[in-house]
């Protein structure tokens, strides 16, 4: 394949290595098949391990499917949700509960994160059966510290679900630790896989939740259905993306050459930590409240609207380099850079001397 044309530093879709486009470009077989079953087994067995999961699934649909797929199984209409919205996704994440489900709403201010201690007296009062909430906030790179808010929820018997559509593999998780019940992500942000497939985990408690209810509130995303034609046959009860199962397959297999969810964890931290290093010295105030920094994206700010307007058209126009504005109050003088998947300290450098060099 070509070079890269453009360095991608937006925090989704990332940037996909050759290896994984060229994945895609096998040739077509149906999924009613022997060979789809064992793609399929394959993806589904690696991710239950990855996630130290009782069920995993990847449905075809954007992570926002998945986080609906989670609620529509797992929630009753007369039953209440608390969420702790911290920026754009949670409140997304609060639309789709409302569908399914009451909620109860939480708010803190813009780059701000949730802990234990912000959250405990709101789930005590709550009177809730299920915490839903996003781990990774992109809309400002804030990382929520739900570790201890899930073992809290959990210990109270609520039901847990959380949206880690930016933050997995690039942030430590794994349902036994951290005693989830639901958890999704995207296969265009930290795995480094083209766009359009939910990675679904379930545990044990999820997965009896789901099977004795009578009607789930959808036919597409029924667990029940993902769950019976997969114990049966391996394969999915809706026609797959094909193609982009390949390429998760493939997006898996580097995953693991590279040091596995552990080497994806410790890079993501890393390149985090040096790109906020790097706008520190540059002047720039960073949106994240110290302690709650994304490890997957970067939020900051510069001192004006024009400025950020000029660092990100320059950037696109000059040096080929596509970074992204912010959300909330810091929508005009905000920017993010994402070091999701398999960028490298070459392309943040590269990123980072433009923003020195148009800043001087």
């Amino acid at each position: 394949m070509e070079p890269f044309k453009n360095i991608l530093l937006a925090p989704g879709p990332v940037k996909v290595l050759p290896e994984i486009l060229e994945a895609q470009a096998q040739e077509m077989f149906t999924h009613r098949s022997k060979e789809f079953s064992a793609l399929y087994t394959d993806l589904v067995e690696r991710l239950k391990k990855y996630y130290q999961s009782e069920e995993a699934y990847v449905i075809t649909g954007s992570g926002a499917l998945g986080i609906e797929c989670l609620i529509a199984n797992l929630c009753l209409p007369n039953e209440k949700m608390i969420c702790f919205p911290n920026g754009e996704f949670g409140e997304k994440f609060i639309e789709t509960a409302k569908v399914y489900t009451n909620v109860v709403e939480h708010r803190i201010d813009d780059g701000r994160g949730w802990n234990f201690e912000r959250a405990k007296k709101h789930i005590d009062e709550a009177n809730a059966q299920v915490l839903g909430m996003v781990y990774n906030e992109t809309s400002y790179g804030v990382r929520n510290d739900v570790k201890d808010i899930c073992k809290y929820a959990k210990s109270k018997g609520m039901l847990v679900i959380i949206d880690g559509v930016s933050a997995w593999p690039g942030t430590p998780f794994n349902f036994k630790e951290f005693a989830v019940d639901g958890f999704v992500t995207g296969s265009q942000k930290g795995i480094g896989a083209p766009p359009g497939m939910a990675m679904i985990g379930l545990s044990k408690e999820a997965v009896e939740r789901y099977s004795e209810r009578e009607k789930i509130p959808s036919y597409y995303l029924n667990l029940k259905r993902h769950q019976k034609i997969y114990q049966k046959d391996g394969q999915t009860p809706n026609t797959p993306a094909i193609s982009l199962f390949w390429a998760l397959q493939k997006a898996f297999d580097v995953m693991d050459r590279n040091g596995g969810l552990q080497g994806a964890v410790k890079r993501h931290m890393e390149l985090s930590a040096h790109i906020r290093e790097r706008l520190i010295e540059l002047g720039f105030g960073l949106i994240a409240e110290k302690g709650f920094e994304s490890y997957t994206v970067t939020g900051f700010y510069a001192d004006s609207p024009e400025k950020a307007k000029n660092i990100k058209d320059r950037l696109a126009k000059e040096y080929k380099i596509k970074i992204v504005g912010s959300r909330g109050k810091f929508k005009d003088n905000g920017l993010r850079i994402a070091n999701m998947s398999n960028v490298t300290k070459e392309e943040l450098d590269k990123c980072l001397d433009a923003i020195e060099k148009i800043m001087k």
